[in-house]
């Protein structure tokens, strides 16, 4: 989002909050700034040793703790000054004291050392007496590294922790595309069903409107541009400059729709009918408004209109100038890319207009983006990055190996520009991941769907290239994020800062999530799985996947949340002011056999869990139908169908769910592991990074069995989570839990003694297995899954009706759904 659109919506968002209710009454700015985030302590204490803080001629920073992947190096930038340090500035909000004075060293002849104070090998410092220099180690384990500085003002010191860990594979596991992927029953079923009969029809609906007053701006953008390219009389621009990005979003969720079979389903039929009319309407309206070299945006073909009503003519603005940098060049092109890939997918190859117009864009970006002679350039909101990774390789698979290699080489360098071609201070900025090198990138800040697509490119970059920087780095973001700032639900980014991440630990209730976050945390995590072949990120990314992401839909698919915080107080809504997760929650979602399998050339990889057949190719020298039954999550029982189209010889890999990947929290009971069957015999499974193992000669028809232990477990957040001293959630399986104000007092304490029960509800919520329990008081407790919350309340009118001029605000409204609840 461009800083005019945030700043619009913020003013939204201001108000819907006055509307609904702050954090318990109070602010974000004032709950920080009231010391409520105590657990956050150290964090703002720095980690300086020697002098006392407020004693100390001046402070010393080395930077925060990090991980470093050999035989990669860390990057060291430290600081010496007075007011707050350098790493105790992020985020500025609220934070109280005076901002960083960075001393000069050569007038104040303070002298300044870097130094090995633990750790099980040798450190080599490139130059140990400069503030910014590298660092590299000669083997695995945790290093404490000191910076000392000493000089005639004084003498203080700093250190930062180090993790070194050996090198992931040197092959990452290979996306399993899987052909003729249909959801047989269970779980998912009807909820992608009502995804495709209602949801993405109500979006096409929305874009062909030309009467939106918020939210605006859909095929009509492109109409109006073909027009112009044509030299015929347009409008102007509708809506905010990404305005194309829930077109093209619209476009890839039709087209992995119609991937999916509802044989005999009148209404899944009438959708998939509608879907291919959309495609072929929309199709040459959006080709109409690709530019001659291929550039398509529309914001920068039509003029757009000011807010004082004057015309912009912004289409003799130069493409790529840093001038423009917020105006979502690549975030808009990116998803166009995406777009092409699904449709081209979907029909076989055989309908090759928005491939060939990818191409031509791509082609176009090429031609003017890289090492001299051509510009350095990087996009303030990404999206340009992963997708030319995603694009390249399928380029390479569409045409063979090497011909969508320049992509591939564009997105690397697209993340390489970041910082190096910033030009004015507004270029290197926390908001949009330019403040460091990427490569220098050790904690998750700024905004939250801008940074988890920036990880999510980074992690694309290490599997293409192996480079060890980046792979410290997305290690290090991995940390932070897992280990600081992720909610229980999965969701990313408390709203602290410009809709992104706070400080660690600081995890307010009444945080953003942004649907957009959670959809790019689960593209992070799901690529460093594939990275470092583990199972803990699967783990991961099903929390973010069925909480996080099918909560932001109703159950009927007509509704949605643009934000989801764990504190609900209003139901979902049919539009936004800025929709720009309308299509990329259903495209996510629709993506779901990408997150179920990954395979090697001799293993395939089972990381989710879903009522479904498919094939994947080239395992073993051949493909493998795998069908899956079960009743997950609502029952553990899975029994997996192989039938390899011959006899091979590969690995079965099967995620073992880890409930505590993240030392956040804590659920117990801890649950005992599954006993896998084939062909009915018992098997003794190694469970090697988080999967059991199973290896043999595989026949068509086998059948493997096993039982994931599911029962309600409380979560615990970890001491430093200080917003939630007192609190405990509910966990069942990959699902976090509710109450619900419809059967309770949710303001009650909860008896730590009292059992929690899982019970299935046929009648509640369409079906779900709730949780029971007692509060201290005797009381009976229910819980119902997170991604089912508030939808036995009236949805909320979008936008919302303002007050009359010098009328009263409507009293904040009460809390009517909740993730953590008082513990007794």
């Amino acid at each position: 989002m461009n800083r005019a659109g945030y700043r619009l919506l913020r003013r939204e968002n201001a108000y819907m909050e006055e509307r609904q209710g702050g954090e318990r009454g109070v602010s974000r700015r004032e709950w920080i700034g009231t010391g409520t985030l105590a657990a956050g302590a150290g964090w703002l204490a720095g980690k300086a040793e020697g002098q006392a803080p407020g004693s100390a001629p001046f402070l010393v920073d080395a930077g925060i703790d990090r991980i470093v992947v050999l035989p990669g190096k860390t990057y060291l930038r430290g600081w010496v000054g007075r007011g707050r340090a350098p790493s105790q500035t992020r985020p500025h909000n609220g934070v109280k004291g005076p901002e960083p004075q960075t001393a000069d060293l050569a007038k104040e002849q303070i002298r300044v050392r870097w130094s090995k104070v633990s750790g099980p090998g040798g450190v080599q410092f490139a130059d140990a007496s400069a503030l910014q220099t590298t660092a590299g180690f000669s083997a695995p384990g945790t290093y404490v590294l000191q910076l000392e500085a000493e000089g005639l003002p004084g003498k203080n010191s700093a250190r930062v922790t180090v993790e070194v860990e050996p090198s992931p594979p040197a092959r990452a596991l290979e996306a399993a595309h899987v052909e003729g992927f249909a959801v047989t029953g269970g779980f998912w079923k009807p909820r992608l069903r009502n995804l495709i009969v209602n949801w993405i029809p109500h979006c096409i609906r929305q874009i062909e409107r030309t009467d939106l007053e918020l939210g605006m701006g859909g095929i009509d953008n492109f109409i109006e541009a073909g027009k112009k390219l044509r030299g015929e009389p347009h409008g102007f621009h509708k809506g905010f400059v990404f305005s194309n990005a829930w077109v093209y979003q619209t476009i890839e969720s039709m087209s992995l729709a119609l991937g999916y079979p509802f044989e005999g389903d009148a209404e899944a039929e009438a959708a998939h009918a509608l879907f291919r009319k959309t495609l072929d309407r929309w199709i040459p309206l959006i080709l109409a408004a690709q530019e001659p070299d291929g550039y398509l945006q529309t914001a920068f073909t039509l003029p757009r209109q000011g807010r004082d009503g004057r015309r912009i003519d912004s289409d003799k603005f130069r493409h790529w100038d840093p001038a423009h940098r917020p105006d979502h060049e690549g975030y808009v092109a990116g998803y166009f890319l995406e777009a092409a890939i699904a449709h081209h997918r979907m029909t076989g190859g055989k309908d090759q207009r928005l491939y060939q117009a990818a191409r031509k864009l791509a082609d176009c970006w090429e031609s003017h983006i890289g090492p001299p002679p051509r510009q350095a350039w990087y996009d303030e909101h990404q999206g340009m990055e992963q997708a030319l990774f995603r694009f390249g390789r399928y380029v390479n698979e569409v045409e063979g190996k090497g011909a969508g290699d320049r992509y591939l080489r564009l997105a690397k360098f697209l993340l390489d520009c970041r910082y190096h071609a910033g030009v004015q201070p507004r270029d290197r900025v926390e908001y949009s991941q330019s403040h460091l090198p990427v490569t220098e990138q050790y904690e998750a800040v700024g905004h939250a769907v801008r940074a988890s697509y920036t990880y999510s490119a980074m992690a694309d970059a290490a599997m293409e290239t192996g480079d060890a920087d980046y792979r410290s780095a997305v290690k290090s973001l991995w940390a932070s994020i897992t280990h600081h700032k992720l909610y229980v639900t999965g969701g990313i980014g408390s709203g602290e800062t410009a809709e992104g991440f706070g400080p660690n630990y600081s995890l307010p209730l009444r945080g953003y999530c942004e649907t957009c976050a959670s959809c790019g945390e689960l593209f992070f995590q799901w690529k460093m799985g594939r990275l470092w072949h583990d199972a803990r990120f699967a783990d991961l990314y099903e929390d973010t996947l069925y909480n996080a992401i099918l909560g932001s839909l109703d159950l009927e698919g007509r509704h949605f949340y643009y934000d989801n915080p764990l504190e609900a107080r209003v139901a979902r809504y049919a539009w936004h002011l800025c929709p720009c997760c309308v299509g990329n929650f259903p495209r996510t979602l629709l993506m779901l056999p990408e997150w179920m399998y990954a395979k090697s050339a001799d293993a395939l990889f089972v990381n989710l869990f879903a009522e479904s057949r498919g094939r994947i190719d080239g395992i073993a020298g051949t493909s493998v139908e795998i069908e899956q039954r079960t009743g997950y999550p609502w029952k553990g029982a899975v029994a997996l169908t192989l039938r390899p189209a011959k006899a091979a010889r590969f690995a079965l890999h099967v995620r073992v769910p880890n409930r505590n990947v993240s030392r956040l929290y804590s659920a117990t009971p801890e649950l005992p592991p599954p006993v896998f069957r084939v062909n009915g015999s018992a098997v003794k499974a190694a469970v090697r990074n988080g999967y059991a193992v199973i290896e043999r000669t595989w026949k068509p028809g086998d059948r493997v069995e096993f039982e994931l232990p599911l029962a309600p477990q409380r979560i615990e957040p970890g001491e430093k989570l200080g917003l939630l001293k007192g609190m405990m959630a509910i966990r069942y399986g990959p699902l976090i839990y509710n109450l619900e104000t419809q059967e309770q007092d949710i303001a009650k304490t909860v008896s730590a003694a009292s059992p929690l029960n899982a019970v299935w509800r046929p009648d509640l919520l369409g079906g779900v297995t709730a949780v029971a329990g007692r509060f201290i008081d005797g009381s009976p407790l229910t819980a119902v899954p997170n991604f089912a919350r508030m939808n036995r309340e009236t949805p909320t009118e979008y936008p919302p009706p303002r007050p009359a001029p010098g009328g009263q605000r409507p009293a904040p409204r009460p809390v009517r759904s909740t993730v953590w609840v008082r513990k007794g």
